[in-house]
């Protein structure tokens, strides 16, 4: 039986409402001669379920003028500019540490992005990606590339929860009268099949008579690509990922697809399909695997067929009962382990300015209803180069606004993207009606062997997503210590800033920049608690085995308490204006010139100030040493120490001095008068206290005094 004699029977309710797109398919028609020239394969049936029976025809019908397009001659854009056969070496990296410039090969250069983005410098820092696993969502990935040669990479096999509490496992069924359960294996591309009718005969041109009374077997790319983009190798070949040295695990969204393409569908705008669709329960499934993995980030590049346009449709979508069961699972997948997911915006039909591109879609804009899942949300628009200065990017002009994602949006690189895929074509395949009544597919092992490992260029917010979930397997190496929401607070707050001043509906905070964000946070968000237990990833100021790293960007926001379980050392090397510093254990050091927003607490551990401070200190505990200056009073409580200078040396409080009892004042000296110095510009009052003389090597002579605290403004107590 061949697919003349299928028809599509019932689609679920869920899919209906959901129309899982591969979002960089969803370019309209007369984008097509820009459109990369294997989207033709992504125009997938998952893209059209969602709206009116004749929307979803029509848009089937679109589907599969594409495939005519393409076969009639008609141009659209793919580019092999890194070569079509890949070729296995021996690879030896020729690239330094502390040179960026040197990582930019000629397969660095495959993907202008990598530049865009700055990444060069992160490599240069030593950072790959190692040690980091990522998750991507997708069109499953063609895990025998040699771009994924040598990794850990995975594959999962998801499906829906069956009544006997079993999972429905991968394999080539279509669908049918039975309902064949939804089962997909990651770590093998879709397929897209495709039956050309005798009929077609009439109608296509020479070159294309060979597909008449054939079923075509195609890869879906899309996922393939995506995976490239995040961590493809850097072995000399072709092109490599942006976190080339991290392992990703790939579900697969979409089941194989198979269209009967007849001449008379295409007039009347009702082709057949034939899939099946994920039920909540695989995507259940998806999460949980995902987060036994350990993974840290998850890529999605699909979104609706057709986006809500504004507040109101946006509520209309999410309310829908049909959507209901996904709801808390997506939520649940973040909020289990703290996973971060990043959305691509989403494509729209071509927008004069980026001012009247759409809203990004419902799934990117998921937190304005969920307002807890906002600390693990990204959502990416594309960003192509400017026309007359190559570094002045722009939103494309395909690309979705970031709208009600503002907030947790952050532009990338997403136009023209070269990135790894699957090539080959079989006409041996054919799809049968077993015993059970379902349809199922015959013949791929003809494409197998058919397969080739090639590269070309893709464009959308598909390509710009995951350059975001690779740059953030880079932050992760480089930050052990920091939470995954952290992690994304780093790389929103060091974006550059694009369009309006400021965060804006357009570009959200702006182009990544991964050469800021190795360097600390821009901004505090919100009150930050960072517990430092484990050194800076990467190559850094201190190469030795003690828990340390230097934040070198001036840091703005909410308030910053910092933590060090394992007594690290944290230095901010910055000028920074942040509400508030508490210090409770390990060591912060304060280098530039810092204005905060009130008084410095110090609970405990050690607030080392060698630069400005213009603030309060109120010491509960711990110790204050260096020998920066001070514009603020200082009140030295029960419990804590100051030391002056480091070794000797002199510390100046531009303001008053008041030290409790049950302190500690701690003064280097040595002889003949050498000694610590604390200045105070104003008055200084001792209520108490205990001096602890540290004696350097010499010989001190008998009743030799040594004067450490002076007050201009006077001294009381003892």
């Amino acid at each position: 039986m061949n697919l003349q004699q299928l028809r599509k029977k019932s689609r679920s309710r869920l899919f209906q409402a959901i129309s899982f797109s591969l979002l960089t398919a969803a370019l309209p028609m007369a984008a097509l001669a820009q459109a990369p020239q294997n989207s033709l394969a992504l125009l997938d049936v998952s893209h059209c379920s969602l709206g009116t029976d004749a929307e979803r025809q029509h848009c089937r019908n679109q589907q599969l003028s594409s495939k005519l397009a393409a076969l009639h001659g008609e141009q659209v854009s793919g580019n092999a500019s890194a070569s079509n056969t890949v070729v296995a070496g021996i690879y030896t990296e020729a690239a330094k540490l502390g040179d960026a410039d040197s990582w930019k090969t000629e397969e660095f250069m495959q993907d202008w992005g990598l530049e865009a983005m700055n990444a060069h410098h992160a490599y240069a820092r030593g950072l790959t990606g190692n040690g980091i696993r990522v998750g991507i969502f997708d069109s499953g990935v063609g895990l025998d590339h040699p771009e994924f040669a040598g990794r850990d990479h995975q594959g999962l096999k998801i499906g829906e929860l069956l009544a006997d509490g079993s999972r429905c496992a991968p394999d080539y069924y279509l669908g049918g009268a039975y309902n064949p359960c939804f089962g997909t294996d990651g770590g093998r591309a879709q397929l897209d099949i495709t039956y050309w009718d005798p009929d077609w005969a009439r109608l296509l041109p020479p070159e294309s008579m060979h597909l008449v009374d054939k079923t075509e077997l195609l890869w879906v790319s899309h996922g393939t690509h995506v995976a490239g983009t995040v961590a493809a190798n850097r072995d000399g070949s072709g092109m490599h990922g942006v976190a080339f040295g991290a392992n990703f695990s790939s579900a697969r969204l979409f089941a194989d697809t198979a269209m009967w393409a007849h001449p008379v569908c295409v007039f009347f705008r009702f082709c057949e399909v034939l899939t099946i669709e994920p039920t909540a329960s695989a995507f259940e499934d998806m999460y949980q695997q995902m987060n036994a993995a350990d993974i840290r980030a998850m890529n999605h590049s699909w979104g609706l067929g057709r986006e809500p346009e504004n507040t109101e449709e946006m509520q209309e979508v999410f309310d829908n009962p049909n959507l209901a069961p996904l709801w808390p699972i997506i939520h649940a997948g973040s909020k289990s382990k703290g996973m971060i997911q990043v959305w691509a915006a989403g494509n729209s039909r071509y927008n004069l300015t980026p001012e009247e591109s759409p809203i990004a879609g419902i799934y990117a804009s998921l937190p304005r209803f969920f307002n807890d899942l906002e600390p693990y949300w990204l959502s990416v628009v594309n960003v192509r180069k400017g026309e007359e200065n190559e570094s002045a990017y722009v939103l494309s002009e395909y690309s979705m606004r970031c709208g009600l994602s503002k907030d947790w949006c952050i532009a990338a690189p997403g136009t023209d993207i070269n990135s790894t895929v699957l090539g080959g074509q079989s006409l041996e395949g054919a799809v049968v009606q077993g015993p059970d009544g379902n349809f199922h597919l015959q013949g791929i092992e003809s494409l197998q062997n058919a397969t080739t490992y090639e590269y070309e260029d893709y464009t959308g917010t598909s390509m710009a997503a995951p350059h975001i979930t690779g740059a953030l397997a880079l932050l992760f190496e480089r930050y052990p210590y920091l939470t995954n929401a952290q992690v994304r607070d780093v790389l929103l707050t060091t974006a550059t800033d694009l369009g309006a001043p400021g965060v804006d509906d357009v570009y959200g905070w702006g182009m990544v920049n991964l050469k800021k964000a190795i360097e600390g946070y821009g901004q505090f968000r919100v009150d930050t608690d960072v517990n430092m237990v484990a050194k800076a990833g990467g190559t850094h100021w201190w190469n030795d085995a003690r828990v340390w790293d230097v934040w070198i960007n001036d840091i703005s926001g909410a308030a910053f308490s910092f933590n060090s379980d394992a007594g690290g050392w944290l230095r901010l090397a910055g000028n920074n204006s942040f509400a508030s510093l508490t210090v409770n254990s390990g060591t912060l050091e304060l280098t530039g010139d810092n204005t905060l927003g009130s008084d410095v607490v110090v609970n405990g551990g050690v607030l080392r100030n060698n630069g400005t401070l213009r603030n309060k200190v109120i010491l509960n505990g711990g110790l204050y040493a260096g020998a920066g200056a001070l514009h603020g009073d200082f009140h030295l409580a029960k419990g804590g120490s100051i030391a002056p200078g480091n070794s000797i040396g002199t510390l100046t409080i531009n303001g008053n001095y008041v030290q409790e009892a049950g302190t500690r004042f701690f003064v280097d000296m040595a002889p003949p008068d050498s000694t610590d110095k604390l200045e105070v510009t104003g008055t200084a009052t001792l209520n108490g206290g205990t001096v602890v003389a540290v004696r350097m090597p010499g010989v001190y002579g008998l009743g030799q005094r040594y004067n450490f605290l002076t007050a201009q403004g006077g001294l009381s107590g003892q």
